[in-house]
């Protein structure tokens, strides 16, 4: 029973404690206040209309936190504002703010090209040309982009400043990336003759009309062992002109397989080199790599393929 009080006892003074601690906070967060330097107009405060129409200033007390103001100008004969002004703000605890109203004025902004996008205090305004309502003398400023263009920054007060209204800006295009520098190819024009004259290309062709030259040779040594086998008589001579026939008809085979595949890596290396170059195979997929080109090589010469 004694247990159970105690129990009760530290759950109450739990609540209290906690009540205490809510009630010091709100204690804390004491209102901020906010005055506002009146135009002709009408004033919207998050959701609370202001009465503007006497012009003097409004002194208003407000919770801490992010607020928006609206202000609504009336039209007059001299101009017409078709555009209001939002201008979200906030303000600390016990805090002081100051919005004068009387240094909104209509800027005009004007891009080259056109279209540009424009964010003032992180809200979008619209797009270039056009007329817009802001306020000045709070160090504010506007943010105009445009996809494919450097974004620039237009600081009212500066505007303001120089006496004018009409702001114009000439959008410089945006330098596309690169990327890394080792996906880089830098590209030097070079002659067709000089791309021929070099070693892996020369060697193959020379190689290639070397051993066709060879086998040639050897065919023809052939022939002539064999005319000679046909008109000789004696057994030991003839056996010795059809063996003589035989080893340089095998030399002259081998010679122009050897030759043809020669001939086969330099048409292969050719044709990779000129029609299908390193940097264009690396753009490929692994499957048009897979149905590209390829060279075979068989026991009757060698043989270049293109598979669609």
């Amino acid at each position: 029973m004694r247990s159970m009080q105690n129990k009760s006892a530290t759950a109450a003074l739990t609540v209290l404690l906690v009540c205490a601690a809510c009630g010091m906070a709100a204690a804390a967060e004491k209102p901020a206040s906010l005055r506002i330097v009146a135009r002709p107009g009408l004033i919207l405060l998050d959701s609370d209309t202001l009465d503007a129409a006497g012009g003097a200033p409004l002194e208003i007390k407000l919770e801490p936190g992010e607020h928006v103001l609206r202000y609504f100008p009336y039209h007059t004969a001299e101009e017409w504002v078709h555009r209001y002004l939002v201008y979200p703000f906030s303000v600390g605890s016990d805090g002081h703010r100051t919005i004068d109203l009387t240094s909104s004025a209509v800027f005009t902004f004007r891009t080259d090209p056109q279209a540009a996008q424009l964010r003032y205090r992180g809200r979008d305004l619209g797009r270039t040309p056009g007329k817009f309502l802001l306020l000045g003398g709070v160090g504010d400023s506007v943010s105009i982009s445009l996809p494919g263009y450097e974004p620039t920054v237009v600081k009212l007060d500066e505007v303001l400043a120089r006496g004018s209204r009409e702001i114009f800006r000439s959008l410089d295009p945006r330098i596309a990336g690169i990327g890394d520098e080792e996906n880089l190819h830098a590209y030097r024009y070079q002659s067709p003759v000089r791309k021929l004259l070099v070693p892996d290309l020369m060697a193959s062709f020379a190689t290639g009309a070397a051993l066709l030259a060879l086998g040639a040779y050897f065919n023809k040594k052939a022939d002539d062992h064999y005319d000679r086998y046909q008109r000789l008589l004696g057994p030991s001579a003839r056996e010795r002109e059809y063996s003589a026939t035989k080893r340089n008809d095998r030399l002259s085979k081998v010679s122009f397989i050897v030759g043809d595949a020669a001939l086969g890596v330099f048409g292969y290396l050719l044709v990779r080199r000129f029609i299908f170059p390193a940097h264009k195979q690396e753009n490929m997929s692994d499957e048009r790599l897979r149905r590209g080109l390829s060279m075979r090589v068989t026991t009757r010469g060698a043989r270049l393929s293109f598979k669609f």
